[in-house]
């Protein structure tokens, strides 16, 4: 069943707050003819009036105004409980990881099609139609938290660590996980799970086909047996596919009702627009992450002894990481920020870069500026703060002699310090102007040097073991 069959769009209320004049004739016409009523504002104060003054069920509203922009309007309405769609210039991405992160709920790119509107609008309705239909159940207040959970996560692993704790706390789940579907749709794995006294329940299986549970999306019901325990299945839909299931056993000891059945039912759609929100934040993550990768590989381009480094750098730290039991997001945060760390170098002379012959203090200084310019360039694109600080720490030393802050021993970041160890080797080994390459035995036994002044001790050892393994290849 399709949004459109499900949703009277009638009564619902739409503003659109855009200073360009073709847009809101467009969306205004296009809306009404859907069977909504349309309200507008060219400014953003006209529209906090509008808002005080009448209640909207969705708000589109444009990033670059005159005057009070799109962000400072966000700040003034985001807490009303209204679903806020971003419409932003292609191209703007950083806008939209910025509104995102600041409250909006969605975002469509100019030049829009109608289709996408039509689409945005629906979904985001009924995002907000949710909360009312549980308005009976002693349960709003999850659904509530969960609509904070999703405006301010988007990271799908913590979002997910959210939803399976609200569901125990409220049901005493003895198992609780949540599985998410493939990118073919074929099979679902289990992403994420409450453990039972830290381990994985043998009985609960590592993926399903979606031959296993396909009556959960056929009837958009959940399934529930009953045993020793109740076993509950509830699927999780997006406004497209089909995202996953949740699955809980509780005991048996009381009866489950219908309401509390229906309450899972409701609160697995909310949990379905926070995993596509999650998804979309990481895929235009990923995206503009790959565009800032072409400018580090344009600065490499430009010096053939430094070409395929920060590759280098990270394929050696996600080596590290994995070893020292850094996983999922975290380690992704490792791998992006060891090939962004020398993107600062990008507003250093070339002269200076490619000098020859040994540098002077002065250009010395100049390429000590480095991480920080890195952070000029990150800070502003909405990536991570681990991942900036990843980068703008890897030059800090143990022994407090580093740059550019002076940090010492377990002040600096764990993703820093392995930064440090794969950015040294990597560049020891490779030939530069002014010196020739060293061998990997050199190269080794001055990491090995350098362990407690410049370098971690246990990261130093890891890595030397995973070169020896790599070498017995």
């Amino acid at each position: 069943m399709s949004l459109k069959e499900t949703q009277d769009t009638g009564s619902k209320k739409i503003l659109i707050i855009d200073d360009d004049r073709e847009i809101i004739n467009l969306c205004v016409e296009f809306l009404k003819l859907e069977g909504y009523q349309v309200s507008y504002s060219f400014n953003g104060d006209n529209a906090l009036a509008l808002m005080d003054e009448d209640i909207f069920d969705v708000v589109l509203l444009d990033i670059q105004m005159p005057g009070m922009d799109g962000f400072d309007v966000l700040k003034q309405i985001k807490g009303r409980g209204i679903p806020i769609i971003i419409i932003t210039a292609f191209g703007t991405v950083a806008n939209a990881i910025r509104a995102l992160r600041s409250g909006a709920s969605d975002f469509i790119v100019k030049p829009f099609s109608l289709v996408d509107l039509s689409y945005a609008v629906r979904k985001n309705i009924q995002k907000g139609e949710t909360v009312s239909d549980v308005s009976h159940v002693n349960m709003a207040k999850p659904i509530l938290e969960l609509n904070r959970i999703i405006a301010t996560l988007t990271e799908l692993d913590l979002l997910l660590d959210k939803v399976l704790h609200i569901v125990k706390n409220i049901y005493q789940s003895e198992i609780t996980a949540i599985y998410i579907a493939g990118e073919e749709g074929e099979n679902f794995t289990l992403r994420n799970y409450m453990p039972v006294k830290d381990k994985l329940p043998e009985q609960l299986p590592v993926s399903y086909r979606y031959e296993q549970v396909k009556d959960i999306f056929v009837k958009r019901k959940s399934l529930v047996e009953k045993t020793e325990h109740y076993k509950i299945t509830v699927p999780i839909l997006g406004t497209k596919k089909e995202i996953g299931f949740m699955y809980l056993e509780i005991p048996a000891t009381r009866e489950i009702s219908e309401e509390e059945i229906k309450f899972l039912e409701i609160f697995a759609l909310q949990v379905g627009i926070g995993i596509e929100n999650a998804m979309l934040f990481d895929m235009l993550r990923n995206a503009y992450i790959n565009s800032i990768k072409s400018l580090v590989n344009s600065l490499e381009a430009k010096d053939s002894y430094t070409k395929g480094h920060s590759e280098q750098v990270a394929y050696y730290s996600v080596l590290i990481g994995r070893r020292l039991g850094i996983r999922n997001q975290n380690l992704e945060i490792l791998k992006n920020a060891s090939y962004l760390h020398d993107l600062g170098k990008l507003g250093i002379r070339d002269s200076i870069l490619l000098k020859p012959g040994p540098l002077s203090e002065e250009e010395k200084l100049a390429i000590m500026q480095h991480p920080c310019m890195t952070v000029k360039i990150l800070e502003p694109l909405g990536l991570k703060k681990e991942e900036i600080d990843a980068c703008y720490y890897h030059h800090e030393t143990i022994d407090g002699k580093g740059y550019p802050s002076g940090l010492k021993g377990d002040e600096i970041p764990l993703l820093s310090k392995i930064i440090a160890v794969a950015d040294a080797y990597s560049a020891m080994i490779s030939e530069r102007p002014y010196r020739k390459a060293m061998k990997h035995e050199e190269a080794v036994a001055e990491l090995k040097k350098c362990v407690n002044k410049q370098f971690d001790k246990e990261i130093v050892e890891t890595f030397i073991e995973i070169l020896k393994e790599e070498k017995r290849r």
